[in-house]
């Protein structure tokens, strides 16, 4: 499965900072900005095209160290996490 980031919300660095503004349908952040680290702006910023889990874990791998192998648990929490509140969709395969 492919995902994608929402295209109703923009990554834009605001007082040195990463973060997310809604600029469309924002559901429950309406009205809001989400604050990303610097790992969460990475990986949305890789989500901008669609990719699988693991093209998003392998491009990590190569950008960061992962001595205690916990890299890969963090990415599915945070396509967990970002899936639930709709700011990763399922991007639909064209047949």
């Amino acid at each position: 499965m492919k995902l994608k980031a929402n295209p109703n919300f923009l990554l834009r660095e605001v007082a040195g900072e990463a973060v997310l503004v809604p600029v469309g349908e924002a559901g429950i952040f309406e009205n809001s900005m989400i604050s990303l680290n610097e790992t969460s702006s990475f990986l949305w910023k890789l989500f901008q095209e669609p990719r699988t889990e693991e093209e998003v874990i392998a491009e990590a791998r190569k950008e960061y160290s992962d001595p205690d192998g916990e890299m890969e648990d963090g990415i599915h929490s945070f396509v967990n996490e970002y899936l639930r509140v709709g700011l990763l969709l399922e991007e639909r395969e064209e047949v």
